[in-house]
């Protein structure tokens, strides 16, 4: 029987879609800030996990701009052992802009990944989809010999998440 990982989700663009396209099984293995919530709780919130629970897998989904807010975190996991995963979708900016609309929404394409060595984290960069698994699991294999890893991914500035409705709520008679 596979594991089921612990994820924590943070971002703007990243957040709406992970929450619709990862699925959760379990009770309290999916931690998130919330609708349009607290930025930047998301490596924090993995760090958190992984010490509550050292048996389980933790993959934290990260916003390029939300990561922002509590980078040197990765600093704390090195120190301490602290075997999480982060994946950057690394969109270059503060949430979509297909009709370049939003003033100071550009952030540039950051390099994690060599902060993230510099740090002591095992690192990638990933610039093409058939890159992703091969970064996945390389992670995985970091976390396994007790490293922290990040898994920085070029994503498309213009893909927008949208809202999806997950059930109906009908009124009692």
């Amino acid at each position: 029987m596979q594991q089921s990982p612990v994820l924590a989700v943070d971002g703007q663009e990243i957040l709406n879609f992970g929450r619709q396209s990862i699925p959760s099984f379990l009770p309290g293995h999916r931690i998130n800030s919330g609708t349009f919530g607290t930025m930047g709780v998301g490596l924090p919130y993995a760090i958190g996990a992984k010490v509550a629970r050292p048996d389980k897998q933790v993959v934290c989904l990260h916003g390029d701009g939300s990561i922002g807010f509590n980078f040197m975190e990765l600093d704390t996991a090195v120190r301490h052992r602290i075997p999480v995963i982060t994946v950057v979708s690394l969109n270059g900016g503060w949430t979509s802009d297909p009709q370049k609309l939003k003033p100071g929404r550009d952030l540039g394409l950051t390099r994690f990944h060599d902060m993230a060595t510099a740090l002591g984290c095992h690192a990638s960069l990933v610039e093409h989809p058939d890159q992703i698994r091969p970064a996945l699991e390389a992670a995985k294999k970091a976390t396994l010999d007790g490293l922290p890893a990040l898994v920085n991914v070029v994503t498309d500035p213009d893909a927008q998440a949208t809202t999806a409705k997950f059930t109906t709520f009908y009124e009692a008679a």
